[in-house]
């Protein structure tokens, strides 16, 4: 038996409830309160007191519920009397349109303190009065009714027969519930039934279905436990490269995937608990790929201000393993090769200035010192000639021009002829002489030519820096 002290927290509760707005809860927990104290010989003073204090309380709300929906009570009379005195046409129409009213009233009498006897009484004589137009209708539709009963009565049949053919060897879950589905949406097309068969056939339903949802749940436990065990192989991953942690787990996402449902609601929490079991494997991938990226940014941030080299930023994007997919990585990649290109061009624009530096160079006795590649400096002869050999200077000049693919001056058309011969000639023999490379011809050109070249040589060599130019570009 409960004791005063119970009673009293009940209570407590109660008016916790009252102040949250849960009305009916809380009277309910008075009223079950008021029940309990039929049983005490006599009432404590402090439990009366508080008891009648939430008697108090319960009354007062009941008075503000009436206050509330007592008008709308009589407003709900008056529709009900509305269509008595101006009846639909349809006896259809009419009898929903009654419905949606007593709906309403049933509404009210759940929301708040129930009618007063003399109130329901008039509603209830009316809303009779306001059914009787609607007889014609009723036949017509018990007669559904009953037919949708048969058709019910067919579905369960059809259950019974597919438990009987399949319980030796159930299908997979997957095919039970789209089967059970199916079913249910026919059953749901011969609704309403009379309110005699209502029942009998909910549970003749409920118990066809039976074998089916227990196969169902069968085999959803066997994926539970399947899957419960690949939580626990998730829990007992513990390899020091995070990579290999990853990859196992992705081996045993794929293996959950082929295990099958556990059930929709189960499966959801399950699938929750796997991928939390490996979040450490990601919280530290993603601790090192930011550690990554920050790398990425400070690498280019420092070639960009000329700290470090290319080659130095190139072996420090070899250690970035984990980022190569990213917009960092990829913005680091383009400016290494970017600051290769400017270096290559850099590079490439000092050998083409080199080389045509080379007469001013040679004239002024200042070869050796100057930054001309030793390959053709070493092989300059320094001292010069006293005269230029002509012809030699303009083999040099015309076969450069061919080599570029320049055009030669007119004047010059039969010695480029005899030169295209001979290259052509040796093409075909796949012979090569001293004089087939840029550098040769350059050294054949300045060791062909005076100290003191004349304005014809200077307009060679300057024919020559075109082609340079063209070849090393």
């Amino acid at each position: 038996m409960e004791t005063s002290q119970d009673l009293f927290k009940q209570l407590d509760e109660a008016e916790a409830l009252f102040s949250k707005g849960s009305i009916k809860s809380a009277q309910k927990k008075v009223r079950d309160v008021m029940s309990k104290t039929k049983g005490f010989g006599k009432i404590p003073n402090k439990l009366r007191h508080k008891l009648n204090f939430a008697i108090g309380q319960s009354r007062y709300f009941d008075e503000m519920s009436s206050f509330a929906t007592n008008p709308k009570r009589e407003e709900l009379i008056t529709e009900i009397n509305k269509v008595i005195k101006d009846p639909l046409e349809s006896p259809k129409k009419q009898a929903h349109l009654i419905h949606d009213i007593q709906t309403k009233w049933q509404l009210l009498d759940l929301s708040s303190r129930p009618a007063s006897r003399d109130q329901w009484n008039t509603f209830n004589e009316l809303t009779n009065k306001a059914w009787e137009p609607c007889g014609e209708y009723f036949d017509e539709l018990k007669e559904i009714k009953i037919n949708n009963a048969k058709q019910r009565e067919s579905i369960i049949l059809e259950i019974n027969e597919y438990v009987l053919t399949n319980s030796s060897k159930w299908p997979q879950a997957k095919f039970l519930i789209q089967y059970l589905r199916s079913t249910f949406d026919r059953w749901q097309e011969f609704a309403p039934v009379l309110d005699k068969d209502l029942n009998k056939l909910r549970m003749a339903y409920a118990e066809a279905k039976k074998p089916i949802n227990d196969a169902i749940k069968k085999q959803e436990q066997v994926v539970i436990n399947i899957k419960e065990g690949l939580i626990a192989k998730v829990n007992a991953i513990s390899n020091e490269d995070n990579d290999i942690c990853i990859k196992q787990f992705n081996d045993l996402k794929n293996e959950w995937k082929n295990a099958g449902s556990a059930g929709r609601k189960t499966d959801n929490k399950l699938w929750e608990k796997f991928n939390k079991s490996a979040d450490r494997f990601f919280t530290a991938k993603k601790e090192l790929i930011d550690s990554e990226i920050s790398s990425a940014n400070e690498l280019m941030t420092k070639l960009k201000d000329n700290q470090i080299t290319i080659n130095e930023a190139n072996n420090e994007l070899q250690n970035l393993k984990n980022i190569n997919k990213t917009k960092e990585f990829n913005s680091l990649k383009k400016e290494i090769f970017s600051k290769k290109e400017e270096q290559n061009l850099e590079q490439k624009k000092i050998k083409i200035d080199s080389y045509l530096n080379l007469l001013d160079l040679y004239t002024k006795g200042e070869i050796e010192n100057s930054n001309t590649p030793s390959a053709i400096k070493n092989k300059i002869n320094i001292e010069g000639l006293s005269k230029s050999n002509l012809d030699n200077l303009q083999y040099a000049c015309i076969k450069l021009e061919l080599m570029a693919g320049l055009d030669s001056l007119k004047k010059d058309s039969e010695i480029r002829q005899t030169i295209q011969l001979e290259m052509l000639t040796n093409k075909f023999k796949k012979t090569l002489n001293n004089l087939d490379s840029l550098d040769d011809l350059i050294i054949h050109f300045f060791n062909n030519i005076s100290k003191k070249p004349d304005t014809a040589e200077k307009n060679l060599w300057k024919r020559i820096s075109v082609s340079i130019k063209k070849l090393l570009s």
